[in-house]
């Protein structure tokens, strides 16, 4: 018997949920707890299937046998209503999947899996480039969708105010593009269409003080620096040791060994991520022995300003030389590297004892085998050497 509006709503729950029949396989299914909805009984190659039509009373008697017979005039034109359906539902899953899979999803992705392995400096310049440059346009946009027109005309706006910005935003981009391919939300990565899109990288030259009469002004400026005793060890340390601003910043008493006159770097502090050792000249034994007495509670050599138990900012050598007078143009705190390095290799110390030294390590299958420790003689005679000449200008000031 055909059911009525009336019988469905007097339909009461049992102990088991059972169906009342509308005729032609339509049924109404009544749970234990209450909850009605429409079930169809077909037939697809002899065999019985069943499909669900909705809920009541969101779906009413009269929609019910609509949708049946229109489930059932697609059935009989050898359509397949249900595995159209199925196939629509997977449709929808991947056009949200792609909907969702933003620029900024995985730049976010990027940035986290990298974020440990920078400098503060690169965090920060990363962060700039994401936050200013490439997601206020990128960002919500389907990383799938994004042509590479699209992304060429965006890093020609770039260009056109920094050359260099466009250069890295590219490069940043790009790394983004690898990981969702990596993860197969692209196709493949559409920044490697635009080599040679760009203007080539302007070469970038660190402010650096190079001729001995200079390097002997910068000592008297350090020797009259009126700042922070510490920030004035850092700077002498700096000069003694040319290692890089953030590996001197971050230095620990734990990695100085007195003993074997080394200082020993982590690969974890380390830019290429290889373990590093410097000799220390007798000059800078000296030195730490003088700072241990004022800052030897730290477990820092160069510790904050505000408190002890973080190293001294990155920026701090940077601002003590502007203090000294020095502009951008003339000296940075990579400066010293510089500085180290060209008069170095012209007093004919061997370039790969300099480059060692340096913690310069080139992609060859040679410089793949480097030791940390390697040729370490050498570079202890070297690195005394250094100090004796910079000590020997400063008795000439």
């Amino acid at each position: 018997m055909a059911l009525t509006e009336l019988t469905i709503r007097n339909a009461k729950p049992r102990e088991k949920p059972y169906s009342l029949s509308d005729g032609d396989g339509l049924l109404l299914l009544v749970k234990e707890s209450g909850a009605k909805s429409w079930v169809l009984r077909y037939w697809l190659n002899g065999k019985e299937k069943r499909t669900g039509l909705g809920k009541y009373p969101v779906i009413r008697l009269v929609d019910a046998r609509e949708l049946k017979n229109t489930f059932k005039r697609e059935l009989a034109h050898g359509g397949n209503p249900q595995e159209r359906k199925k196939a629509e539902r997977e449709e929808a899953i991947k056009a949200e999947a792609v909907r969702t899979a933003t620029f900024e999803k995985f730049a976010n992705e990027w940035y986290s899996q990298q974020e440990e392995r920078w400098s503060l400096s690169s965090r920060r310049g990363a962060r700039r480039i994401l936050d200013r440059y490439l997601l206020p346009t990128l960002g919500k946009r389907p990383i799938r969708e994004i042509t590479t027109q699209e992304l060429l005309s965006l890093l020609l706006d770039i260009e056109k105010e920094t050359p260099e910005t466009a250069y890295h935003s590219k490069g940043v981009a790009g790394q983004i593009f690898q990981v969702a391919v990596m993860r197969g939300d692209a196709e493949f990565n559409i920044a490697y269409n635009l080599r040679g899109a760009l203007k080539q990288k302007p070469p970038r030259h660190l402010a650096a003080l190079i001729a001995p009469k200079d390097v002997a002004e910068l000592m008297t400026r350090i020797e009259a620096y009126k700042g922070s005793d510490v920030v004035r060890a850092a700077l002498w340390f700096s000069l003694y040791t040319f290692q890089r601003p953030g590996e001197i910043q971050g230095a620990a008493w734990e990695e100085m060994d007195f003993d074997a006159q080394l200082w020993r770097i982590p690969e974890h502090r380390m830019k290429n991520k290889r373990p590093h050792v410097v000799p220390l000249s007798r000059q800078v034994l000296e030195l730490l022995k003088k700072i241990r007495s004022e800052t030897g509670a730290s477990p820092f050599v160069f510790p904050s300003m505000r408190t002890s138990n973080a190293p001294m900012s990155e920026g701090t050598t940077l601002l003590a030389l502007r203090a000294m007078g020095y502009t951008k143009e003339q000296m940075c705190a990579h400066g010293f590297r510089a500085l180290a390095s060209t008069n170095l290799n012209e007093q004919g110390w061997n370039r790969d004892v300099i480059e060692l030294s340096l913690s310069h390590v080139e992609n060859s299958s040679v410089r793949a085998a480097y030791n940390h420790a390697d040729r370490l003689p050498e570079r202890r005679e070297m690195m005394q050497a250094w100090a004796d000449w910079l000590n020997a200008l400063r008795k000439k000031v």
